[in-house]
This record gives structure tokens, C-alpha cells and sequence, in this order.
């Protein structure tokens, strides 16, 4: 028995991208970069700089994921179809909102690749067991000022976390408080994994808006201008079908460019979505009395963008069979009028027929006429030339009196060979 020649590279995939045992206090600070049409080496590039750069080691030709360890900082990168995360921990008592880390150089930023599309930010704290005994739901006002805090206990009660979901600071990043009541290692690291993938996709996922928004306006456009064209169907005038069916080509053509921008964007958001809402129900939430927990914030907030995109594309593919069922209609349409005009034709071909026919009949007399005198000349001149005398008188009296039989059977002879094209009319 031979083993299967992906083998190895099925087992590897299943402990590719492995969850890293954390544990509180922690610094977390996650972002979501767009490949913005850089080449992939060219990105691998720069990300194995920045990794050579903080004492890491540079990353292996073709690499899509790496997590390293340089003292209490760690670098995490993973590449996605068109985009790639890079994530960086600190370990230590020294933890702000400031978006820097010891490690990291200043201009770090500048070395990378890529436009950033989101990114987040994560304390974890210790839980103080007193504080949390008197006051378990207390929100950190001094941290998210007046914005509307969500919060949820996570993990089955093992942590609880608030945000405000509102970019800040330097790089915009969203601003995650964690507080670790009991988490194990690989628990925190997974739900560090969970906050940081849901504030990702959720972000790529709401790209689909955009375009579905200039899908819904164009749809509504060619909506409208269908149905002119439809209204006037019933009564267009002879002629003018061409000048119609050109209309609906055109349309037809524009859709089938909106569809093509859009179907990819669509399908990605609606996997990406998907994705999101997966990291949440992992997050096990409990609710917190007088917070919206981040299912109610992302359902209330991103669930109708989402909508949106799935609106978009059944317009689109609703518009694209009204204008196939209207452009079916005007070819019947066509159809039965070329119909007509072909049985007017066939109409007239066959009037002529008829004349030539007519004709044709009329004029048999005058061919009895000539056959039976050319007949009865040819006969009388081999008569004169094969006898003489007496035999020459009786062969010509015979032929004289035999004239009608003659003009009988060529009457009978012509009638026979005409009669075939009469009864095939």
C-alpha cells in the first residue's frame, strides 16, 4: 500500500495556522492589509524584512503563515486571497493604548506593503477578583469615554470584554479591553484569534457595499428605461423592431458588466460574512445587563449591509431575466412578421405559377399544331424519298387520311406529359 501523494501536505494544512498560548497581561495589535495589486513576493518580501528587522528570522520562499517568538514581543503574519494580517504580542507589566511596542521601530510601518483596511487592538488584563465580586458588569468608562460600549461576558464566563468598536489613535485601530477571570493559555489565545478575525472579515466582508450600492442605482436606471421599452412593444410600428431589440442588447450587455464586476465582491462579503458570524457563536457570549453583546451589535449594525450586497445581486439577476423574457417577446414578435412577409411571398410565387400554368395551357393547341406539321412533314418527305410511282401515291393517300389519328395522339401525348405538373399545383 503506497501512501496518497498529497498526504503529507493534507495532514500539515490541518496544524498550519496553530492558536498560540497567551496569558494575561497582554498587548495585542492586529491589522488587516490589503494586497492593493502588489505582487505576493513582493509582499513577503517586506514582511520578511520587518521580521529580520525585530530579531526575528526571515521568512522561507512561498511562506503564507509564520509566528515568531523575539523575547516578549511575538510577530504573527498569515496571507489571505487579497489581503494578509500581521499581529504582534507583548508580554509585560507595561500595557497602554498607546499603538507602539518595545521591538518595534518607529518607521516599522513604512516597510510593509499594501493599503491597511482595518485593525484592532487588544489589552488583556488581569481580573481582580475583589472588584469583580462587588462590581462584575462595571464599564471602563475612563477607556471608551461617551461612546456606546459593548460588552458580554466570553468563553462561558472565562473573560469579559468591551469595546466600542470606534478606530482610534495613529492607525485607526478599534480598541478591544479583555479581562481574564480564568482563561488557559491556549483558551486566550484563541479568543484572541476569534476578536481579531471577527474585526477582519467583518471589515472586508462590508466591501461589497460599495458596489452594491452602484449596482442598486444602475439597476433602477435600466429599470426604468426597460420599462419604456416594454410599454411600447404591444404597439411598435412595423420597422422599427430593430432599433428596440438594440436597446435590449445594450442593456443586456450592461448588465452582464455589472454582474461581472460585483459577483466576486458579492460571493467574497457573503463568505467572508459567514466567516464572522462563525468567530462569534465560538465566543460562547453571555450577556452583561444594559450592553449589546457583539452578536446584537454586529447583527444590528452589519447584517443589513450584508442584505444589501444579497438585494443587489437578486436585482441584478432579476432585471437580466426581464430583459431575456422581453427580448424573447420582441423576437416572436419578429418572427411572426417575418412569417408574414415570407407567406406573401410564397403568396405571390405562386400567383405566377399559376399565370405561367395558365399560359402554358393555352399555348398546347399551338404546340399540337407544330408537332403534328413537323410530324406529318417528316413523314411525307421520307415517303418521296424511299418510293416512287404508285406505292408513293398510296403511301401519301394513307398519310393524308391518317392526318387525324396523327393530331390525336399528339394531343393525347402532350396532355399526358402536362398532366403531372397540373396535379403536382
Amino acid at each position: 500500500m503506497k501512501s496518497h501523494p498529497q498526504r503529507q501536505q493534507i495532514a500539515d494544512e490541518v496544524h498550519a495556522r496553530p492558536f498560540q498560548q497567551l496569558s494575561s497581561p497582554l498587548k495585542v495589535m492586529h491589522f488587516a492589509v490589503m494586497n492593493a495589486g502588489h505582487d505576493a513576493g513582493d509582499i513577503l518580501q517586506s514582511i520578511s524584512s520587518l521580521f529580520v528587522a525585530c530579531g526575528a528570522q526571515a521568512l522561507g520562499e512561498g511562506a503564507t503563515f509564520c509566528f515568531q517568538d523575539v523575547g516578549q514581543l511575538s510577530l504573527r503574519w498569515e496571507a489571505h486571497n487579497e489581503f494578509y494580517t500581521l499581529t504582534f504580542y507583548y508580554c509585560g507589566e507595561q500595557q497602554n493604548w498607546q499603538q507602539s511596542m518595545p521591538g518595534l521601530s518607529k518607521d516599522w510601518s513604512d516597510r510593509i506593503l499594501g493599503e491597511l483596511i482595518t485593525g484592532v487592538q487588544i489589552l488583556v488584563k488581569p481580573g481582580d477578583d475583589q472588584a469583580d465580586r462587588e462590581n462584575p458588569n462595571q464599564i471602563p468608562d475612563e477607556i471608551f469615554g461617551n461612546h456606546q460600549v459593548i460588552g458580554s461576558h466570553v468563553m462561558r464566563k472565562a473573560a469579559t470584554l468591551w469595546t466600542d468598536f470606534k478606530p482610534q489613535g495613529e492607525f485607526g485601530l478599534d480598541r478591544i479591553l479583555l479581562q481574564d477571570n480564568h482563561l488557559h493559555d491556549y483558551q486566550c489565545g484563541r479568543l484572541i484569534q476569534r476578536l481579531c478575525e471577527i474585526d477582519t472579515y467583518r471589515a472586508v466582508a462590508l466591501l461589497g457595499l460599495s458596489p452594491a450600492r452602484f449596482a442598486m442605482m444602475q439597476v433602477t436606471m435600466l429599470g426604468a428605461e426597460l420599462s419604456v421599452v416594454t410599454n411600447h412593444l404591444s404597439n411598435l410600428e412595423a420597422g422599427k423592431e430593430s432599433d428596440a431589440l438594440s436597446a435590449l442588447m445594450n442593456m443586456a450587455a450592461k448588465i452582464e458588466e455589472i454582474s461581472a464586476e460585483t459577483a466576486h465582491r458579492f460571493s467574497a462579503s457573503d463568505a467572508y460574512y459567514a466567516v464572522v458570524q462563525m468567530r462569534i457563536s465560538e465566543l460562547e457570549e453571555t450577556r452583561i445587563e444594559g450592553l449589546q453583546t457583539i452578536q446584537q451589535f454586529i447583527d444590528r449594525r452589519v447584517d443589513p449591509a450584508m442584505r444589501t450586497c444579497r438585494a443587489a445581486a437578486m436585482r441584478l439577476d432579476r432585471i437580466s431575466q426581464r430583459v431575456a423574457r422581453a427580448s424573447n417577446l420582441l423576437r416572436s414578435k419578429i418572427d411572426l412578421s417575418t412569417e408574414g412577409k415570407v407567406h406573401d411571398l410564397l403568396s405571390s410565387m405562386n400567383k405566377r405559377t399559376r399565370r405561367q400554368l395558365t399560359l402554358q395551357a393555352k399555348l398546347e393547341t399551338f404546340s399540337i399544331i407544330v408537332v403534328t406539321y413537323y410530324l406529318f412533314d417528316l413523314t411525307d418527305r421520307t415517303i418521296h424519298y424511299l418510293s416512287s410511282g404508285k406505292i408513293e401515291e398510296v403511301a401519301t393517300s394513307w398519310l393524308t387520311y391518317s392526318l387525324p389519328a396523327v393530331v390525336l395522339g399528339v394531343w393525347w401525348y402532350v396532355r399526358r406529359v402536362t398532366k403531372e405538373f397540373k396535379s403536382d399545383d
